[in-house]
Parts: C-alpha cells; structure tokens; sequence
C-alpha cells in the first residue's frame, strides 16, 4: 500500500518550487498573503508528514489521497498557465486543505 503522505509531501515541494514565480505573478496583497498562508500551510504538513507513514486502506484516506492528487495535478497545470493568479491560489488553497485533512488523520502506533 501507498504512503498516502507522499501526495502531501509532493503538494509542499511542488509549492516550494513555484513560489518565487506565484509570489511574483500576485496581483495584490491579499493574493500574497493567502499565497503565503497557504506556503506556510502547506509546509507544516510536509514537516508532519516527513516521518509518519499513512497508508490508503481506510476508504477515507484513499478518497482524500485521489482527491489530492487530482488537486496537486490541477495546480501544476494552473501554474504552467499562471493566467489567472487567483484561481492558482484557488487551487493550492484545496490541495492544502486536503494535506490538512490528511495529516490529521495520522494517528500514534502502528498501522498510521
């Protein structure tokens, strides 16, 4: 089984790697601060997921892990385009709460 961790590991340094470009493509200081809102978001739960390990055999996680990865692929896909800054923001604003989601269900003891 997967570690469904790594999709939100991949959601921070996706983020990571982009962030000069997005910061710099804010249209305003509302964008910039949900930007790094998000950033700082996303990176706590990178640093939650580091070494925890939660795999898709709960149904719940599974769904949250599918819906993460379609997050993550639509905000690499908006980055590419970087047309519209708010809908980027938009769409890291979902991959990260679905991190949250996930993060929070990483429990103590073997089998999370």
């Amino acid at each position: 089984m997967a570690n469904t961790l790594a999709d939100v590991q991949a959601t921070f340094l996706s983020l990571d790697a982009q962030y000069n470009l997005l910061l710099a493509g804010s249209e305003t200081q509302a964008q910039r601060y949900a930007l790094s809102l998000q950033y700082a978001t996303a990176r706590q739960n990178y640093e939650s997921a580091l070494n925890a390990t939660l795999t898709d055999v709960d149904e719940q996680v599974a769904a949250l892990s599918t819906q993460l990865k379609a997050a993550n692929a639509r905000v690499v896909r908006a980055t590419a385009q970087l047309a519209n800054i708010s809908k980027v923001i938009d769409d890291i604003t979902t991959a990260v709460e679905l991190g949250s989601q996930l993060v929070a269900m990483v429990g103590p003891g073997p089998g999370h």
